[in-house]
């Protein structure tokens, strides 16, 4: 299994700020003979009652999403950015067989956005694959946005 991006428990806890429940850490993909490693797999918890009967309704009802983390650290941003989208697209092709209800979404944090996303080459990236994107104030422990938007709003 690989290990854990250095922000991963802070982007889990902002997640969790959002109303989510982490429901997998990892959320493991089987397909074929390989095994892939999504960092998180979450569910929205508004509303969630504790009687197992209602969870089990749950896995129908509300949005699932997985969710790779990335900290950007190469020198190059375009290496990183590179990297980040083989993998994301690798992950939403393989949910779409697998768990085609949960939507992937890419957690980065504020800094990253702003200095790759919130450019040309990054709003290209969103717009066009398309790519959707969590920004975490790793600080704060919040989710600052969507990209497009909250699969279930708040």
């Amino acid at each position: 299994m690989p290990s854990k991006d250095t922000i991963h428990n802070r982007v889990k806890q902002a997640i969790i700020n959002d109303g989510w429940q982490i429901t997998n850490d990892p959320y493991v993909i089987s397909y074929g003979e390989r095994f892939l490693f999504i960092d998180l797999g979450a569910r929205d918890s508004l509303n969630l009652e504790e009687t197992e009967s209602q969870l089990i309704g749950l896995e129908q009802d509300n949005a699932k999403i997985a969710i790779e983390i990335k900290t950007f650290r190469n020198q190059s941003p375009v290496v990183d950015i590179e990297k980040a989208i083989g993998q994301y697209t690798l992950y939403k092709l393989l949910l779409t067989q697998v768990d085609p209800e949960r939507i992937i979404y890419l957690a980065i944090t504020e800094q990253t956005y702003n200095e790759i996303f919130d450019e040309p080459l990054g709003r290209l990236v969103i717009e066009e694959l398309p790519l959707n994107l969590i920004i975490i104030d790793v600080v704060q422990l919040d989710v600052k946005q969507w990209i497009p938007k909250r699969p279930i709003e708040k």
